[in-house]
């Protein structure tokens, strides 16, 4: 009885509490936090630096994304996003900004609704936290929404500056730097005063990857954070995220990063993930070009052979397999351009010789390259996308548009290979609804799926284009197509509305499921990006060569199964041109593949069967008329 009276005593006491006790806000950290801002700092020059070496070695390190896209116009942009804990493709920003930094953050703001420069700020001011900011760049980090910072020192003697606004108090510091040097002096200083030390480059040395190096006092390790779901791989956004899990304070809802965590490793794994990343950002066009020309080599040689007819087939279906081999090749550290290009190259080609062979060329062989490449790629997909972030034709994190899944290039290619290849394995036999239907929706979640593709307009697309194509190649007509269509893109969309609940978080995709991030502005962004690539002449010039293609090999195969899958494949490049923000180059990496199979078409290197015609009821094939008598 006593028991249950002192219980209820209590839930009445908890009731009349009073509102405001629940939400009270936290207690200011006991250690302070000081972040070193400086600009173009590379990996070389920490290991020059002993104070520098020191936190890297001691503490957490990783490679840090700093902004999506290329380098700001103008640089106070990236301490901006900094401060924000969100980040924005550089092309969207005011290429000058105001002087005033709350000016500029009202700019970004209103440039691009979802990122709000001064929320560090901001958390810290409410949590009771002292904010000071050495230097100008570094008060646009520190400042709160409207451009305040309690402490605000110039940057002519940043040491000392950081010593006073220690000794006044301050729970956090953002100072800026002039070079590697005077970065190691601020971190020496606030390391012997206590305080948790993070070093920080906003800005990449020019003509540099968007990569820099980025350390954190404590447990020793690798940075991880869902962002980016790689160790050793940090985004700009997660930086004040981190900063204020380590002072106890929780991110706002506004900030899109999220707070990372060490997990073992060294500085100097971080380096080489940095060093990989770069080779994609730079190497990857030069790495493709070769890679093409030495796919093409055999073509020529049998061209001088007068055998190119006979060439036509393997070497088509080796750049089909092209986007296959590069992930293999992706597993391997990079050394230059040329022996990476050889090694896909070569790879591709044996592919396509041994499918070709083994299958004995023709549909058969078509159909076995196209679904291979197209599984290979849903395969890496469903993984997360571990090859492909290393891939020359993947998703590139320097750039930071992406850092998981299945890039824009790769999904489209997925769909355009897998779309053809349904429609050359229809020309050989019908396949059926069932395994069809199982196929196209493992194929849709493995792009869609939060924790893996997490590709949501590509596997929109996907379920639209390849349900539509499924429709077309058992026969249907359109009314079949519109049907199957309808499933798939219900499908896709079903996985959509459903991720913030089966994978609460997990994606930037499923927390714009879930109303934390502005659905409609992150769609009308997206469309702008995607409209910008149809200002492009030499891409539209390649549709209407590619287009001419399909066409072609359309009209040759009219009336067989082949010839619906390559209309299928074209309205699924279409899709991926209207539902992707890479826009009109998702849709040609997906058209590529029709045009792949219209061209073995065209050459004859597939004989497509004519549907064999309905037989005539028993009985009425010799039945004749009843001829009327003439005359009487």
């Amino acid at each position: 009885m006593r028991a249950t009276l002192l219980t209820l005593l209590l839930v009445l006491a908890a009731l009349a509490a009073p509102p405001g006790a629940a939400s009270a806000a936290p207690e200011p950290p006991d250690r302070p936090v000081v972040l070193v801002l400086v600009d173009g700092l590379s990996w070389e020059e920490v290991q020059q630096n002993p104070a520098l070496r020191r936190l890297f070695e001691e503490g957490a390190a990783a490679a840090l994304s700093i902004v999506q896209g290329g380098r700001p116009a103008d640089p106070r942009a990236a301490y901006l996003l900094l401060g924000a804990g969100s980040r924005a493709d550089t092309t969207a920003l005011p290429r000058r900004l105001p002087r005033s930094p709350a000016a500029a953050a009202r700019e970004i703001s209103e440039r691009v609704p979802t990122v709000r420069p001064g929320s560090l700020g901001e958390v810290l001011r409410r949590s009771g936290v002292e904010v000071a900011a050495v230097g100008a760049e570094a008060r646009a980090v520190a400042m709160d929404r409207e451009g305040r910072v309690p402490l605000l020192y110039g940057g002519e003697a940043p040491l000392r500056a950081l010593e006073a606004a220690l000794a006044e108090g301050a729970g956090f510091v953002a100072a800026e730097a002039a070079g590697p040097a005077e970065a190691g002096r601020l971190v020496a200083a606030a390391s012997r005063s206590g305080a948790l030390v993070a070093v920080a480059s906003p800005n990449a040395p020019p003509g540099a990857p968007n990569l820099t190096p980025f350390a954190i006092a404590g447990r020793r390790g690798l940075l991880y954070s869902p962002s980016t779901r790689t160790a050793g791989l940090l985004a700009g956004q997660d930086v004040a995220p981190t900063l204020l899990a380590r002072m106890g304070l929780e991110a706002p809802p506004e900030m899109q990063g999220r707070p990372a965590k060490a997990r073992p490793g060294s500085p100097e794994d971080a380096r080489r993930l940095s060093e990989r990343l770069s080779f994609v950002a730079e190497e990857r066009h030069r790495t493709a070009a070769w890679a093409l020309a030495l796919s093409l080599l055999p073509f020529g040689a049998f061209l001088l052979a007068l055998r190119g007819r006979e060439a036509a087939g393997p070497c088509l279906l080796a750049l089909a397999a092209m986007p296959a081999a590069t992930l293999p090749a992706a597993a391997l550290p990079p050394a230059s351009p040329l022996p990476v290009a050889a090694l896909i190259a070569g790879l591709s080609a044996v592919v396509a010789w041994v499918l070709w062979r083994l299958a004995g060329g023709g549909l058969a062989a078509a159909a076995a390259a196209l679904l291979a490449n197209a599984g290979v790629l849903a395969a890496d997909a469903a993984a997360g996308g571990e090859l492909m972030r290393f891939s020359i034709l993947g998703y590139n994190p320097a750039y930071g548009a992406r850092f998981y899944g299945i890039g824009n290039e790769c999904s489209a290619i997925l769909a355009g290979s897998l779309a053809a290849g349904l429609g050359a394995l229809a020309a050989l036999r019908r396949p059926r609804a069932a395994p069809l239907a199982l196929a196209g929706g493992a194929a849709v979640a493995a792009v869609g799926l939060p924790t893996m593709g997490a590709d949501v307009g590509g596997s929109l697309a996907l379920g639209l284009g390849l349900g539509a194509t499924a429709g077309l190649v058992r026969g249907g007509g359109v009314r079949a197509a519109a049907g199957w269509a309808t499933a798939g893109g219900a499908a896709a969309a079903a996985l959509f509305a459903a991720s913030p609940l089966l994978f609460p978080g997990a994606s930037h995709g499923s927390r714009a499921a879930a109303g934390e991030v502005g659905l409609r502005d992150m769609a009308l962004r997206k469309l702008e990006l995607a409209l910008a690539t149809f200002e492009s002449w030499p891409l539209l010039l390649l549709l209407a060569a590619l287009s001419a293609a399909v066409w072609a090999g359309w009209r040759r195969a009219r009336g067989t199964p082949l010839a619906a899958g390559l209309a299928g494949a074209a309205l699924t490049a279409a899709l991926y041109a209207a539902l992707n923000d890479s826009g009109l180059l998702a849709g040609l990496y997906a058209l590529f593949y029709p045009a792949v199979a219209a061209l073995l078409v065209l050459a004859g290197a597939l004989k497509v069967p004519r549907p064999r015609q309905t037989p005539p009821a028993p009985g009425r094939c010799c039945a004749r008329r009843p001829s009327r008598r003439r005359g009487g």
